[in-house]
């Protein structure tokens, strides 16, 4: 009775496992042969995909423009070289005026900026004790005189000896002696100016005491001006006495002319340099002693120089290149330059003259790159197809009509 029982039970779960799983088949989408057509629908996606791919390789593809520049024509023309330098404008006098002796100042007569003579008075220390001595020295010279006088008429007359007279003689002149010291006591009390030009600086006031070689004031002779710079020895071969120069003295918006007065014959041997000095021409009213000046000197010149702009080279280390213009592409090249100054530059070798070099927008460029020059017709240039023939241009649009 148990075993028929177990058998019953163990036959319904069978039946129940065989019903839900073909309940469960029938409500799966697939029917026989499903896995094929989802395999040929990815596949057929994959290759929509590729042919998309495809497509936007051949139209999407991003157009490359030629790199817009801008040319210079290689020519010759006539090209100098300098060497600058700096250096301190100087009067050619600029001394310090001094008291020689002690004293108090009784009196100024000028002030900084002041023009002056040879000889004039400048101050003036107090000298009453100095006046006081030259008076007495004049009255014992006047009275040494009168003494002479009558001794030289005693000896005509043989009242005195030779001996008498000379000591007479002796004393008239010593006397005079005297008195020449009191008058230059009396001077140097007196500040005077040793030579015409302006006072620089003032250092005293009225009323001050000074010692003796006290600086009082300071003199310039600003007629002429000079320069003294200092050239590398090659350099300063390149130069000749007698030759131009230009000064830019610092804060005047005018360029001065100045001429190399004298060349040192020695080489400084702690800087090797040697020291020109430069007259400016003119009398350099607009020029402040003790300014800056930038000096511009030639020190050589080419008239008939292969040039281009600087902006043209190309700089990698030690190695000049430019891009010459072929066509409507370039080509980078290596150059040996030569002179230059503030503009140009010479190329001693890889230009020739009428070639086109780019002077702006090389950054984007190598061998080979496309451009678009900006300025050619400024520049005479005309790469080859640029133009079109108008009867060719007329002939593309009448068989467009006709189509």
């Amino acid at each position: 009775m148990f075993k028929t029982a177990r058998f019953w039970i163990v036959l319904v779960l069978v039946l129940i496992a065989t019903g839900g799983g073909l309940y469960f088949a029938g409500q799966l989408p697939f029917a026989p042969g499903g896995g094929s057509s989802v395999a040929a629908a990815d596949s057929t996606a994959g290759d929509d995909v590729a042919d998309g791919d495809d497509g936007n390789d051949g139209k999407d593809k991003p157009e490359i423009l030629p790199v817009p520049v801008e040319l210079a024509l290689v020519d010759t023309r006539g090209i100098s070289s300098y060497y600058r330098a700096a250096s301190v404008i100087e009067a050619d006098r600029l001394v310090e005026l001094v008291s020689r002796v002690q004293g108090r100042i009784r009196s100024v007569a000028v002030e900084e900026g002041d023009w002056v003579e040879d000889g004039q008075l400048l101050a003036e220390l107090e000298n009453e004790r100095e006046v006081i001595h030259l008076r007495k020295a004049e009255l014992t010279l006047d009275d040494k005189a009168r003494q002479l006088e009558r001794n030289r008429s005693m000896l005509t007359e043989e009242l005195i000896s030779r001996q008498e007279f000379d000591d007479v003689e002796s004393a008239w002149k010593l006397a005079g002696a005297e008195r020449d010291l009191a008058r230059i006591g009396l001077e140097d009390t007196r500040i005077r100016a040793p030579f015409e030009g302006r006072i620089t600086e003032r250092r005293v006031v009225p009323g001050q005491q000074v010692v003796a070689l006290a600086p009082v004031f300071t003199l310039g002779d600003f007629s002429p001006l000079r320069i003294r710079v200092h050239l590398p020895e090659n350099v300063a071969r390149k130069v000749g006495t007698g030759q131009r120069v230009l000064v830019k003295p610092e804060g005047l918006d005018v360029t001065c002319e100045a001429t190399v007065e004298r060349i040192s014959p020695v080489v400084d041997p702690a800087t090797s340099t040697v020291r020109l000095t430069l007259l400016m021409n003119g009398d350099g009213d607009d020029v402040r002693v003790g300014g800056f000046a930038k000096v511009r000197i030639t020190t050589d010149r080419r008239q008939d120089a292969l040039a281009i702009p600087k902006r043209a080279l190309v700089e990698e280390g030690a190695l000049r290149s430019v891009f010459i213009a072929e066509a409507d592409t370039v080509r980078k090249v290596e150059v040996l330059t030569g002179l230059y100054d503030e503009t140009h530059v010479e190329v001693l070798e890889g230009l020739e003259a009428g070639d086109h070099v780019v002077t702006m927008g090389q950054g984007g460029l190598r061998t080979g790159t496309n451009i678009k020059p900006l300025n050619a017709e400024n520049v005479g240039y005309r790469p080859p197809g640029q133009e079109i023939d108008p009867a060719a241009k007329d002939d593309s649009v009448t068989v467009a009509r006709t189509e």
